[in-house]
């Protein structure tokens, strides 16, 4: 406020009440402006806190999609992903990303295999498993096209509130389903709008990215939809999503931009004058950011704001405008006052030139990155807190010192040397600012990854070199943590099949260069899924982990092959792979002549063959490999490994136990079998099946007592198909189970019609597969095929091996007891070719062995099938078990039997397996006809047409 003494009054009367009447409006008036600034001030640094907090977030949202890459890059690089390996990839990366609420998986299963879903969830151990939201399928009209569910089949963390979510139909899910459709037509990660689950109050948003059969989406959008698998997704809950990006003052809130009701919640504005920010500070008390966000394709807003008042104002610095505002008015007063007024002015200047100093140092001094500056020589000039903390040296000890010697190591600044140099040329091309890596080190001599941005500055002869830099180790730590998981198998610490088809890409590329050959090696282990059952999924880790040693042990070292036990070894140019569960591969590089890749492939074998201890169980397992050889066999990684997994099929077909090199003949039978496949899979519903009968004989009464129910496949295309041909491949894709349902439901149906037609009783066999036997719901088919034919219990027989008994014996108890309740008959078959136990058989509820026919085709002429059948029969008889001798062909073998006192027996010298219609013949004759004892003549006459013709096969559909 400027003064005037009595020598300076010069207005006088009625102009001096105008003077000052104009002089308080016009001070007013600045006064008003000054408070504006200070608000438009205090408004900028609002606004440049809000931009922080959007580019903060925006980065988040880039770093959803890099963890949904890694996650969909795990279930492509692996054909039978475990269920722990998901969980230890999934905590990984909620530890990198703690905003992450959870991480989802939901396979696409078809509505008519949604029973079988939800059975093998509950198999899996979540007990009492179900589709949750199943019943809105049935009320909204708008999924009614939809034939598939996506139902949350694994998630982390697994907490007893997440583990609520398991089963929840996403394609049901309100909000959820418009992003499933765009995920799936653009191959690429969407994101649904607000949903709730589990009937919480919680609102959360899906990150979602499609799974497809296959390394990459299709291009067409029919064949994503054909090949699309399932969904792996993470859940976002939008408060924790921002928790730690809020700063002190400031609230945050991210919302969908076409919700109505949150817009209206929030009252924000886009303008910046000064009548609309006075009236959002006087009357709303608050300042408003707001800014969209691509929340990948959904248009998402993100406002923030904070509580300001009058206390945020500067009063000094406003004060100090006033002042000055005055003094420019008094100017025009008095010239006189000019000077005063210029050297006022002149020390308000340097007042805010000494505040601005001392805000831009408090700014360098709590910056998170060490921030320092050099002068031309390279020579520090200053040094900020953060730098102290990550170089370890105080400002004091270093200053005069050179940067780049001090805070860099020898080998680095050689590395980079020419690159910092560019910056002090004097040409035009020189670039203001350069960014690099490099490798630091601490006062210490500990060396850390560091991130550099440099710039240089000059202003007349004044250069001034700044820096800025970061220690990034933890970063770089998990970026390398990150890639060893997407890279190698986490249980042998070898690549799995990403990396191996990376490394068999370069091979393939180097040798066409070179013109030199190499081999791929396809390793599967024979019956491990029998190791893994019986001795369980510990033993079977433990031995796969033996088989890589082995296996990288034999190898030669110019095969390239190594063991990772870091992430930076991923890179290594390890040449072993496992591709998932049993299967490894092997790349052998620049060998001679196709006959090297054997002899590896004979020095793995050989390996791999010799004995295992594992816990105190003596383990065998054998391996069959497939070999290609490329340029050969494939120019491109796939149809390499394509050919190469079809010699070790081949080598699987052949007997197991050997290596086979890829030939076009092997095409042709995996195409063919691969058609038998496609039709086996439609033989039920063709009515293609029918169920032959073998007759067992009472060797006392000469009469037929019971059959065996033997499974032929008559194709209109094909003919009579060997059982030996289309059991196999049964078993393989899990069609067995279906087979032996409809097996055990046929000969219930035709064994009550035999009844009800008038015949004599007969007592049916039907065997039992190993998967049959393996499923929980079994003795529950049983009662329902008895129930729906209404077939006595007691003439039905079931027939299992000696190797399902022994595969969990005290199962097998439990369910052979459970079948006796029901009064089934029970029977061992081909016993004697197993590993049985004679203490395990005293403990089991059996009524019958049947004796192998290996062990009756060369009696009575060898001496050792005969002991071993002797010995059988009188096993049976103290153990009080009937007698069934299969394969009977020979007159001298039946009057062995009969001399041994063996009740029934069955084989072509009886008769053949035949129709139905043919057997009902047999009973009508048997009927009509009083049979004595057994002698060549009754056989004749049961069965007019003999034909003793040696045949093998495998269960369902042998020849007996």
């Amino acid at each position: 406020m400027l003064h005037f003494n009595s020598r300076e009054r010069v207005f006088k009367g009625y102009w001096a009440v105008v003077l000052w009447i104009s002089v308080t409006l016009i001070s007013l008036l600045f006064l008003a402006m000054s408070v504006w600034i200070e608000f438009h001030t205090v408004n900028k640094g609002f606004t440049n806190k809000a931009w922080e907090v959007h580019r903060t977030v925006t980065q988040r949202i880039s770093s959803l999609e890099t963890v949904l890459i890694s996650l969909v890059g795990l279930y492509h690089s692996s054909d039978f992903l475990r269920t722990a390996e998901q969980t230890s990839f999934s905590q990984e990366m909620l530890k990198a990303y703690p905003y992450i609420t959870s991480i989802m998986h939901m396979e696409r299963i078809p509505h008519e295999r949604l029973d079988q879903f939800e059975a093998r969830m509950r198999d899996d151990g979540f007990i009492g498993f179900q589709l949750k939201n199943n019943t809105q399928y049935l009320k909204q009209n708008k999924f009614s096209n939809v034939d598939f569910h996506l139902p949350i089949s694994f998630i982390e963390p697994m907490t007893p509130l997440s583990a609520n979510l398991l089963g929840y139909d996403l394609v049901r899910v309100s909000g959820a389903f418009s992003a499933i459709v765009r995920a799936v037509k653009s191959g690429e990660t969407s994101v649904s709008g607000r949903i709730r689950l589990g009937g919480t109050n919680n609102s959360n948003i899906l990150i979602i990215k499609p799974v497809y059969l296959g390394r990459y989406p299709p291009i067409k959008e029919s064949e994503r939809w054909e090949m699309f698998s399932g969904i792996a997704a993470l859940r976002i809950d939008r408060l924790q999503f921002i928790e730690q990006v809020i700063q002190p003052e400031i609230e945050i809130y991210l919302y969908h931009a076409d919700n109505l009701a949150e817009r209206e919640r929030v009252n924000l504005t886009d303008k910046s004058s000064v009548f609309s920010i006075v009236q959002t500070v006087l009357v709303q008390n608050r300042l408003y950011f707001k800014e969209s966000v691509d929340f990948y394709g959904a248009p998402f807003i993100l406002s923030v704001s904070r509580r300001v008042g009058l206390k945020d104002i500067d009063w000094w610095k406003v004060t100090a405008l006033w002042l000055i505002s005055l003094v420019i008015l008094g100017l025009t007063i008095n010239v006189y006052r000019s000077r005063r007024i210029a050297v006022l002015k002149e020390e308000e200047a340097d007042r805010a030139i000494a505040a601005e100093d001392a805000r831009f140092s408090h700014v360098i001094e709590t910056a998170f990155d060490a921030v320092i500056t050099a002068d031309s020589n390279k020579k520090i000039i200053s040094w900020n807190q953060q730098a102290c903390e990550v170089f370890g040296y105080t400002e004091r000890e270093i200053l005069g010192l050179h940067l780049f010697q001090l805070i860099l190591t020898h080998k680095s600044l050689v590395q980079k040397s020419e690159i910092i140099d560019s910056l002090f040329d004097d040409t035009k091309d020189k670039p203001s600012g350069i960014r690099l890596e490099a490798v630091g080190k601490h006062k210490d001599n500990r060396q850390f990854s560091l991130d550099l941005s440099i710039s240089s500055s000059r202003i007349g002869d004044l250069f001034t070199l700044s820096v800025f830099a970061r220690d990034i180790t933890e970063r770089k730590r998990w970026d390398d943590k990150i890639r060893f998981l997407a890279y190698c198998d986490s249980l042998t610490n070898l690549p799995n099949r990403q990396s191996f088809k990376e490394q068999v890409d370069r091979a393939i590329k180097a040798a066409r260069r070179h013109h030199w050959i190499g081999a791929v090696l396809y390793l599967d282990l024979d019956e491990f899924k029998r190791i893994n059952d019986t001795l369980g999924h510990d033993i079977g880790d433990m031995l796969l982990k033996n088989v890589t040693n082995r296996l990288v042990s034999q190898l030669r070292d110019s095969d390239s092959i190594g063991h990772i036990n870091e992430p930076e070894a991923v890179e290594g140019g390890c040449n072993v792979a496992r591709l998932g569960g049993d299967e490894f591969t092997v790349l052998l590089e620049e060998i001679e002549n196709p006959e090297t890749a054997g002899l590896v492939a004979k020095r793995v074998q050989d390996a791999i063959v010799r004995s295992y201890n594992l816990n105190g169980h003596e383990v065998y397992v054998t391996p069959s490999i497939g070999i290609a050889i490329f340029p050969r066999d494939g120019c491109t990684v796939d149809e390499l490994l394509k050919n190469a997994d079809t010699a070790m099929y081949h080598a699987k077909a052949v007997g197991k136990n050997n290596f086979q090199f890829y030939s076009q003949q092997m095409n042709v039978l995996a195409t063919s079998r691969l058609k038998l496949e496609g039709k086996l899979r439609k033989s039920l519903s063709h009515n293609e099946m029918q169920l032959f009968y073998q007759p067992q004989i009472d060797l006392a009464s000469g009469k037929i007592v019971s059959a065996e129910a033997l499974l032929r496949w008559d194709q209109p295309e094909l003919g009579m198909i060997s059982p030996g041909e289309f059991i196999p491949i049964a078993e393989e894709t899990g069609m067995i189970i279906e087979l032996g349902e409809w097996v055990l439901n046929e000969a219930c149906k035709q064994n009550k019609s035999w009844q009800e037609a008038g015949y004599v009783p007969l007592r049916i066999a039907v065997n039992l597969s190993n998967m049959q036997f393996l499923r929980h719901d079994l003795s529950k088919t049983v009662a329902q095929a008895l129930e729906k034919s209404g077939l006595d219990p007691k003439y039905l027989e079931l027939e299992i091996t000696e190797s399902i008994i022994m595969r969990n014996v005290n199962e097998t108890i439990i369910t052979l007891n459970a079948f006796k309740e029901m009064g089934i008959s029970i029977s061992v078959d081909d016993f004697g070719t197993g590993y049985s136990s004679l203490g395990y058989l005293k403990r089991l509820p059996l009524d019958t062995l049947k004796i192998d026919r290996t062990f009756i085709k060369d009696i009575p002429d060898s001496e050792d099938d005969v002991t071993i059948t002797s010995a059988i029969i009188a096993m049976a008889h103290s153990l009080g078990l009937g007698i069934v001798a299969e394969g009977v062909e020979t007159e001298s073998q039946l009057d062995f039997l009969v001399h041994l006192g063996c009740e029934l027996a069955q084989g072509y010298l009886f008769s053949k397996p035949v129709p139905p219609d043919e057997l009902m013949e047999m009973l009508q004759l048997q009927g009509v006809t009083e049979l004595g004892p057994v002698n060549t003549h009754l056989i004749a006459t049961v069965v007019p047409e003999k034909a003793p013709i040696k045949a093998r096969g495998v269960k369902f559909g042998c020849s007996k």
